[in-house]
């Protein structure tokens, strides 16, 4: 695990201890070409799979040129408890589901359920080696449900034993469709997936408290203002972390901090100017430093506190490297640091996944919550004592 400085993680929290003493899809049925890659829109589609949100080890679902949503096939089937074969002869995938057989050739929009033909508006594809579906046919096809957010960007899918669950009261989620645990914390609205990701463990340190300041809230409108703020976030890093040095423009990532950032920063002009210089800075350094690098972030809505004048947001990250000459220095959350934040090596060609936060603000008068809301600083990824990034394997 990468912590500050690259620590191992127990060496981490010892030192903490030591100093001390987080409709597309509705209609996502969905066309596209046996070679594909995904349109412009570079932002996370978080995928909510019986109340536990995927991870995906490394090709993430996009919208691909055509409007249409495309999922790993292998990961989404085995989460529904299919079965997935490669047929490498026919380039065709089989999907073995109960009685049910489905397969889907690469290219073709003709899927065979049963031994029957059945025409698509899209075809499979490749992308990243992975054999890329339609999100909702599968789902579908698997005798489950398809919910597009579209507050959240997001989707939901619910196979009918889980629901039953849901119906019976056996298990309950937050706003977003995901599972809260049963071990209560008096500090966190604890998720069953974040758990597992050892998000709790890591953020122990923080004294803050995320369930007071959300309980306070309806959850109806915490929601609504909170998938507003994520999508300042998403939109923002989605510009940050899909970087290439023959491509870069400083005034694209000037245009996004503006419409993502805080009034604080984004109406003060000596602040703005001072930060458009720094981008222009960062652009000249990612030409000269050949830097080709994507990522995605996923702001965890869930466990948002409040300390002082900010509202701190826990902030999943996935990045990868794939060219650098210093490999230390790769995004503007890592370039020329202050000495809030860390800048190391990062190894090229693997994905970092992980968590930090991110801190907003408003320039509203008395506003602690709100669309008004936006980034208050440059650097969030590897803000010290507050991030801890896995290489995934």
């Amino acid at each position: 695990m990468i912590t500050r400085k690259g620590v191992d993680f127990k060496m981490f929290k010892k030192t903490i201890t030591a100093i001390l003493a987080a409709t597309m899809i509705a209609g996502g049925v969905l066309s596209g070409a046996a070679s594909a890659a995904p349109g412009k829109d570079l932002r996370i589609i978080p995928v909510i799979v019986n109340g536990q949100k995927v991870k995906f080890p490394d090709t993430e679902p996009y919208i691909n040129t055509d409007g249409r949503t495309m999922v790993p096939v292998r990961f989404i089937s085995e989460k529904l408890g299919a079965n997935v074969k490669w047929e490498e002869a026919t380039s065709t995938v089989v999907i073995h589901y109960s009685s049910k057989e489905i397969r889907m050739s690469i290219g073709s929009k003709t899927v065979t359920l049963d031994g029957q033909p059945t025409e698509l508006d899209t075809a499979a594809e490749k992308y990243d080696g992975r054999t890329m579906v339609p999100l909702r046919f599968v789902s579908e096809v698997l005798d489950s449900t398809v919910v597009w957010d579209e507050g959240a960007r997001a989707v939901r899918v619910t196979d009918g034993a889980y629901q039953a669950k849901l119906d019976a009261g056996k298990v309950a989620l937050d706003p977003w469709g995901r599972e809260y645990s049963k071990t209560w914390s008096a500090r966190w609205m604890k998720l069953t997936d974040l758990e597992s990701a050892g998000f709790y463990k890591f953020y122990d340190h923080e004294f803050r408290n995320s369930r007071a300041f959300i309980e306070k809230r309806p959850t109806e409108s915490y929601k609504e203002i909170a998938d507003v703020l994520g999508n300042k976030i998403r939109n923002y890093y989605a510009v940050q972390l899909n970087v290439d040095y023959r491509t870069i423009s400083a005034d694209k990532l000037s245009e996004a901090m503006m419409n993502s950032f805080s009034g604080d920063v984004t109406k003060n002009a000596y602040i703005t100017a001072r930060n458009k210089e720094f981008i222009k800075g960062y652009v000249n350094w990612v030409k000269k430093n050949k830097v080709i690098a994507k990522g995605y972030a996923d702001p965890e809505l869930s466990t948002v506190y409040e300390s002082g004048s900010l509202n701190w947001f826990p902030t999943r990250f996935k990045f990868m490297i794939i060219s650098a000459n210093d490999s230390s220095q790769t995004f503007l959350d890592n370039w020329d640091v202050s000495n809030s934040s860390d800048s190391f090596k990062l190894k090229k060609g693997v994905w970092y996944d992980g968590y930090s936060v991110i801190r907003m603000t408003s320039n509203v008068a008395n506003s602690t919550w709100g669309e008004s809301q936006g980034i208050r600083y440059l650097e969030n990824m590897f803000y010290i004592n507050k991030y801890f990034y896995n290489i995934l394997e």
